[in-house]
């Protein structure tokens, strides 16, 4: 008997629904009826906030999404695997350490904020896997790093030496760090004859 309603349920499962996880910051995509009982004309709703929880399991899972507008919190609960929910986008990951976020009910604007999350390295569900294009300091940390092939320079100590004796050769003329006793020195001879 439950092979067959797991059958039944896989049929009937979403096979591209990301990995949502309590404290991510979601897009949601869902299809809403317009108008009076004309069940013709629907429209596609964007509900964009932070998942508080997710509960249930295979075809019965359900995340809960809230999000502040205008002051006002609002919670939506979307079963993942409904018809009516046409795509659910990550837009970032945060960092949390509880299943259920519900003391965020309770916090205001920055209090309400939550880190986010680095990108651990064989973790597939990143923000740069969603489509979403890279902020300007993820394309600056890319973009320091060293290719696969390329060393990065590095200075043994004998040229740190090198580069030293060069400064300590230069002109000493007109610096405030020359050195009191040569001046002293040309000043006595100067006042000797």
């Amino acid at each position: 008997m439950t092979d067959l309603i797991t059958r039944v349920e896989n049929k009937y499962m979403k096979k591209d629904i990301p990995p949502v996880e309590p404290g991510d910051t979601v897009r949601v995509q869902v299809r809403t009826a317009v108008g009076g009982s004309d069940e013709s004309a629907t429209r596609v709703h964007t509900f964009e906030g932070t998942v508080i929880a997710c509960k249930g399991g295979g075809i019965n899972r359900s995340i809960t999404v809230r999000r502040v507008t205008y002051g006002v919190g609002v919670e939506r609960t979307f079963p993942l695997h409904s018809p009516a929910v046409v795509n659910v986008e990550i837009v970032r990951r945060g960092q949390v350490n509880r299943a259920k976020l519900y003391y965020l009910r309770d916090r205001h604007e920055r209090a309400a904020r939550l880190k986010e999350r680095r990108a651990v390295a064989g973790e597939d569900a990143t923000v740069a896997d969603s489509g979403e294009e890279m902020t300007a300091l993820e394309a600056e940390a890319i973009a320091s790093e060293p290719e696969g092939g390329e060393e990065l320079e590095t200075q043994t100590g004998e040229e740190l030496k090198d580069e030293a004796a060069e400064q300590a050769t230069e002109p000493t003329v007109g610096r405030e760090d020359a050195e009191p006793s040569e001046v002293s020195e040309e000043s006595s001879e100067d006042t000797a004859s």
